[in-house]
């Protein structure tokens, strides 16, 4: 009888050498890391009847697609991702299982029971991972039935990764030793109280068939009623689906809008919660079929238990993450769906999950520099610290130093890191090295635009000017954006003759399908921008800068300007209030902007008493003005800003809650959700 060591280790045959699955696939995501995608790729499609490397590839694909944002390749990340979902659902380590609990009169446990348990444990991690890229796939179509869809999806996965996570963890505690991690015995396993009539092992049908995993189905006798004819590793060949008809895919991905709100959303789930009928049971874990005391006797090796652990955790990490991100009114929505999420729990488990054997562990370093270096400062998580997730970030750089050095994405992040130092030139160092290894175009735009911004930051708007013009001539995902951003770059530098960069904002903007945060802003900014030759010739330099400081703020940027900059911004910002206040205001783009702004740099100078006072008057200024119009952003973001501040002495505290509070009076302006977050966390934590 073959041991336990062996017989839970699947193996590929590579040049006459037997690899375990999970080690090749290891190999591919590295290749794809160090930009090599085309081999990672073909070593993935080497193994047809491998799941784990199908898992593999479903990763590299869904990397691609969210690269390029091209139409074809998010159908085909979709196709292969649902494709893996069946072959997951097909897998029937469960139905050996169960007749052997119910006919077998032997105790032991013989090898292929032990082999199944890890085999199971693996399928429902790969099964979960897949639904999870399927469900950020399907919100990228900003449709009403994509965000019903998408739902569904996360909360089956949410509930998938919820079981496994506890089975290996209690796995792991009984052979390995205690593990500090999240233990989710200690949080709310069960949907919300809005799903009535429903347990916990159950799952609602999906308002389509074409998103549901095939369900396994157990009969009332406690085993299955179908099972596959495959075993583990040795499903379906890698040959694609029949491809979707090009009417269903011009109108899946070709109008990428938004054509729901929140709240109309929230009632059409309530309204529709309690017609649901509950469906059987899609998935269940091995504690439906296994005792304690079989926990403790079932023979997994150390090395595949610390393995799972580490691929279940990030999983179970990133999603708990990426919801707790999410503004209230949103986490107020997907509460019926039954997520129960923790923003630590989930930075935990990715920093365990960096450290494992799994092909995951270097997506898990990846996952936390985003987080740090992108998610924190952008959020304004840490407040005006934008380098509050720097050294965090340096570690996970310098552990990943060894097989990741050359990699265009590393490279990426560790430009990130110089930039929240305010070390542009290292900065630009970073971006231009990872523009000449990495072989993707999108990766080389994604270094351009982040040139652009240290340009932007170093306040050097003719470079900065360039940089976006060049984006706007090649990038896919937003030409508006960096057309706006190369305009007022020109028109802070007094380059006039770029009339034709001022024409295009009204017309692109006129073209483009409203829906996200980023079009609302700058359909508004649109109307901020002269159209003519006579009245931009009007317009003096200082009414871009404000519009180039406004994006340094909004962005928060600010704080990566060097004493230089810093200092720049506050004398034209002070030259613009005063200015206003003597009734010339021909200068400030919106009402009270430059008081915001200045206040702003004051704070990342520590000059608080003063920054106070510029709050306050920018508010005083704006107390007339009604709190839906177009720039009521600049009254919310001053209000957030004083409540900050005020939080800050014990004796002000309540004063500066209240200002917190204001801010709910506020609704429809540029970046609403981005500011709730930040509301809601500093409310949550005073």
């Amino acid at each position: 009888m073959a041991s336990a060591t062996d017989t839970t280790k699947k193996k590929c045959d590579v040049d006459g050498q037997n690899v375990p699955e999970w080690a090749l696939a290891r190999e591919g995501i590295k290749l794809i890391i160090n930009n090599n995608s085309a081999d990672a790729e073909k070593l993935f499609l080497q193994y047809p009847d491998s799941l784990v490397m199908y898992s593999g590839y479903s990763f590299a694909v869904m990397m691609d697609a969210l690269m390029s944002y091209e139409e074809e390749k998010l159908t085909k990340a979709i196709q292969v991702l649902k494709d893996l979902e069946k072959r997951c659902a097909t897998q029937s380590g469960w139905l050996k299982q169960v007749t052997q609990r119910v006919f077998s009169f032997s105790q032991q446990v013989d090898s292929k029971s032990e082999q199944s348990l890890a085999e199971q444990l693996e399928t429902q991690i790969i099964l979960a991972d897949s639904q999870v890229c399927i469900a950020i796939l399907t919100f990228l179509q900003q449709e009403l039935s994509a965000y019903l869809k998408g739902g569904w999806v996360l909360r089956k996965a949410w509930k998938v990764y919820q079981k496994v996570y506890k089975d290996i963890l209690t796995l792991y505690n009984e052979k390995i030793g205690e593990l500090q991690l999240p233990d989710p015995s200690s949080q709310n396993l069960s949907p919300s109280p809005e799903l009535p009539n429903e347990s916990a092992d159950e799952d609602l049908v999906a308002p389509s068939d074409i998103w549901d995993v095939p369900d396994l189905k157990i009969g009332k006798n406690g085993y299955t009623n179908q099972h596959s004819r495959l075993p583990h590793s040795k499903s379906a060949n890698l040959k694609p689906s029949d491809p979707p008809s090009p009417s269903k895919t011009t109108s899946r991905f070709s109008h990428l809008r938004k054509s729901m709100s929140v709240s109309n959303a929230h009632q059409f789930w309530s309204a529709r919660m309690d017609s649901f009928s509950s469906s059987s049971i899609s998935f269940y874990n091995i504690s439906s079929i296994l005792s304690t005391d079989d926990y403790t006797n079932a023979k997994i090796d150390k090395e595949t238990l610390e393995r799972l652990m580490g691929a279940v955790s990030f999983g179970y990490g990133l999603f708990q993450l990426g919801i707790s991100l999410l503004p209230p009114s949103l986490l107020r929505l997907i509460s019926i769906l039954g997520f129960n999420t923790n923003r630590q729990n989930g930075i935990a488990c990715l920093m365990y999950a960096r450290l494992g054997m799994d092909m995951r562990a270097p997506l898990a370093s990846l996952s936390l520099l985003w987080y740090h270096t992108i998610v924190r400062p952008f959020y304004a998580i840490d407040g005006t610290n934008v380098q509050a997730g720097v050294e965090c970030s340096e570690q996970l750089l310098k552990e990943s130093e060894a097989e990741f050095s050359q990699s265009a994405l590393f490279l990426f992040f560790r430009g990130r890191v110089c930039r929240l130092n305010s070390d542009i030139k290292g900065a630009l160092k970073s971006y231009q090295q990872a523009v000449q290894n990495s072989s993707q175009r999108e990766i080389k735009i994604l270094c351009t635009h982040e040139v652009g911004w240290c340009h932007l930051i170093e306040l050097d708007y003719q470079k900065a000017g360039n940089s976006f013009t060049l984006l706007k001539c090649s990038s896919r995902w937003s030409r508006a954006f960096y057309n706006y951003l190369a305009a007022i770059c020109a028109g802070a530098c007094g380059d006039k003759e770029q009339f034709r960069l001022f024409e295009d904002i009204g017309q692109m903007t006129r073209n483009m399908p409203k829906g996200t945060q980023l079009d609302e802003f700058l359909a508004r900014r649109a109307k901020r921008c002269p159209n003519t030759v006579e009245t931009i010739d009007a317009k003096r330099t200082v009414y871009w800068k404000l519009l180039v400081f406004e994006m340094l703020y909004l962005w928060n940027a600010l704080p990566s300007c060097n004493e230089e900059s810093i200092s720049a911004i506050i004398t034209e910002c002070k030259e613009v209030s005063s200015n206003v206040e003597s009734d010339r205001n021909e200068d400030e783009p919106m009402v009270g902007l430059s008081k915001l702004i200045l206040g702003g740099a004051l704070c990342v100078q520590r000059h608080f008493d003063q920054a106070q006072e510029c709050f306050k008057k920018c508010l005083e200024v704006r107390s007339q003005i009604p709190t839906n119009a177009d720039d009521s952003h600049v009254s919310a973001f001053c209000l957030y800003e004083l409540g900050l501040l005020l939080l800050k002495n014990e004796q002000t505290q309540e004063e500066g809650k209240n200002y917190l509070r204001q801010v709910n009076q506020y609704s429809h302006y540029d970046f609403e959700q981005k500011l709730n977050v930040r509301v809601h966390s500093l409310l949550k934590q005073s």
